[in-house]
Parts: C-alpha cells; sequence; structure tokens
C-alpha cells in the first residue's frame, strides 16, 4: 500500500529532475548577406509597419489582426499580432541605434507565454564589388519551467523561420536578389495518377543532379517514342528521413494509363485530400519551403497521412521560364481526414 502511495510522488520527482536538467533557454541567431546598404536595412526592420510584407510567420495566416502603437519606429513602438493560426503576440523597439544595431522586446502570449529579446546587427561589408550587409537576426529567451523541455526543438524552428524571413527581406531590399513566395491555399482532392518513374535513395545532396539526370531520361524517352506527358513532372517523397540528411522518393513523369514503361517503372500515385502548397522561387529554397508547410500543419492541426507519398510538382520547370524566379513548385502533403 505504501508503494502504491509512493509511486505518484516518485513519478513527480522524477518529472520535475528531468526539468531541472534540461537547458530551458532559447538561443537563435541566424546571418544572410544583402546587396544593400545597412541604413536600408535598418530603415525596412525599424519600420514594424512593413513586417507583413516579409514576415515568415505571417505567411500562415495573412489576415491576422495587427495593430500597431501610434509610431512604430520609435523607441517604445510595438506592432501586434493576433491570430487563430499564429497566435498572439508583440514585438517592441526597446533601443535604436541607426544604422548598426536594433534592440527589440518579443512577447509571445498564445499560444504559449515567453517573453524574449531580439536584436539585429547590421554589419557593413562588401560583395562581389558591390555595397553590401552582414544581416543578424538573434533571439534569446527562457522557456516556462514546465515547457522547458521543448527550447532546443523551438530553437531549431524558430532559427528556420529567421531564415526564411531573412531571404524575403532581402528581396524587397535587392532587386537582383532572388525572391521566395509561399502560399497556403488550402486542402485540396489531388487526383490519381500513373507516371513513369526512376527510384532514388540517398543522400539530400545527391538529389538535384539525380533529378536533372532522371527527368531528362524520361522526357527524352518519350519524346522518342512520340508521347506526350500527361502533366508536369513531380517527386514522390516515401517516408523522407530530413534529420539524417536522406530521401528515398520516384522521380516520376506523369503519362496516360497503359504508357509502356520500356526501362522505367510504370507506378500509380492514389489520390486524395491533401495540403496544398505553392512556392514561387529557385529550388534552392524548396527546404525553407518544406519548413513552412510543416509548420502550417502542425498549426492547422492535420497530419500527414503517411501512407501515401507527398507531391512536388515542378509547375513551370527550368527550361519554360527566364529566371529562378519564375519557378512555380506546388507541394502536396496527404492528410487524414478529420474524424
Amino acid at each position: 500500500m505504501l508503494y502504491l502511495l509512493a509511486l505518484p510522488l516518485l513519478i513527480i520527482v522524477g518529472v520535475l529532475i528531468f526539468l531541472l536538467l534540461q537547458p530551458g533557454e532559447i538561443n537563435v541567431r541566424r546571418k544572410l548577406t544583402m546587396r544593400c546598404t545597412p541604413a536600408m536595412v535598418f530603415e525596412r526592420v525599424q519600420d514594424l509597419r512593413g513586417w507583413r510584407d516579409w514576415s515568415p510567420w505571417l505567411l500562415h495566416e495573412p489576415d491576422a489582426a495587427l495593430s500597431y502603437s501610434d509610431d512604430p519606429t520609435a523607441v517604445h513602438g510595438w506592432y501586434a499580432w493576433n491570430g487563430k493560426l499564429i497566435g498572439a503576440g508583440r514585438i517592441t523597439h526597446v533601443s535604436l541605434h541607426p544604422p548598426e544595431r536594433i534592440e527589440q522586446r518579443i512577447d509571445f502570449k498564445r499560444p504559449f507565454k515567453l517573453t524574449g529579446a531580439v536584436s539585429w546587427e547590421l554589419v557593413p561589408t562588401v560583395d562581389e564589388g558591390a555595397p553590401a550587409t552582414e544581416g543578424y537576426w538573434t533571439m534569446r529567451g527562457r522557456m516556462p519551467f514546465l515547457l522547458r523541455f521543448l527550447a532546443p526543438m523551438l530553437s531549431q524552428l524558430i532559427g528556420r523561420d529567421f531564415e526564411l524571413g531573412l531571404v524575403r527581406l532581402r528581396a524587397l531590399l535587392d532587386p537582383d536578389a532572388p525572391t521566395l513566395d509561399i502560399r497556403f491555399p488550402g486542402n485540396t482532392e489531388l487526383p490519381a495518377q500513373t507516371a513513369l518513374t526512376i527510384a532514388f535513395d540517398g543522400g539530400t545532396k545527391d538529389m538535384p543532379q539525380a533529378m536533372r539526370e532522371g527527368f531528362g531520361r524520361i522526357r527524352a524517352a518519350l519524346e522518342e517514342r512520340g508521347v506526350e506527358p500527361a502533366g508536369p513532372a513531380f517527386s514522390a517523397y516515401h517516408t523522407p528521413d530530413a534529420k539524417a540528411g536522406r530521401l528515398r522518393c520516384d522521380i516520376a513523369v506523369p503519362v496516360q494509363p497503359g504508357t509502356a514503361g520500356g526501362d522505367f517503372t510504370v507506378k500509380g500515385f492514389p489520390g486524395g485530400p491533401c495540403q496544398a502548397t505553392e512556392v514561387a522561387g529557385s529550388y534552392d529554397f524548396l527546404e525553407l519551403a518544406w519548413h513552412a508547410l510543416m509548420a502550417h500543419l502542425r498549426m492547422t492541426k492535420q497530419q500527414w497521412d503517411r501512407t501515401r507519398p507527398a507531391l512536388e510538382v515542378y509547375a513551370t520547370g527550368p527550361e519554360s521560364v527566364a529566371s529562378d524566379n519564375e519557378l512555380v513548385t506546388h507541394i502536396y502533403v496527404p492528410i487524414r481526414a478529420k474524424r
């Protein structure tokens, strides 16, 4: 009987010890070189009214309610957000040191409470002979005691958000910089399709070359046969292991059912409900787009149905555009129907 009474206490003590051993600190720092002056970056970041144009979070909920202080460019000026998906919070200017440094405070109110110190360091440099700025975006904070075990994961996720935000900020400041636009049009019913495929199982670094060669081989074979593809080429991802840097996927070109495979494998891909994501920009940014998509699934409380592959559809390919900025990719992640 005493054992039964002591067991809950031992569990509580064990949980407290576990939490005490967790670092609990969020420490994020990301850097990007922008071909413009520090003053230009400073002005963009200082005016909190312009954050909606490049924020990595407002992508998920463009119609979230935003509010501002009387002068959001001044010390103590602030900008606040309140949304169903992105939660609620506020960013406040603590000190301004033009054109090289901005100190801010960020207060998350929902889905959890957290206060962090944010800073921007803008260092003048030269990039290929042109004036440029090394922009450093930093955040430090401490998770509430009961949530401190989440700190390492949140540091990683916020870091990727910072990378996404810096890329979008740079595109606003440098007309020659690569652009990235991500949209979440919602759920769609993807039709079933048939494709000629080449299997790939390897590292993420080897994937681009394998795709170029694979798509080229399939298209050349179809052209030799006088067969038109039934749609844009795509990659079908099976159980990707991003942490291990490994992918297992099919490099695929859709064809009409009944098309002979020849040197390639003919596969049928099931349809069904999917979360759709539209990405405009270089393929170099697809990893950031996938990060944003995973965040969107968490925000909308949708579960990836891993019995079906996720499709990365290349709506416009390099052969049909003048610039990587014109590339359009659609990502479809299969989701489980909500009960």
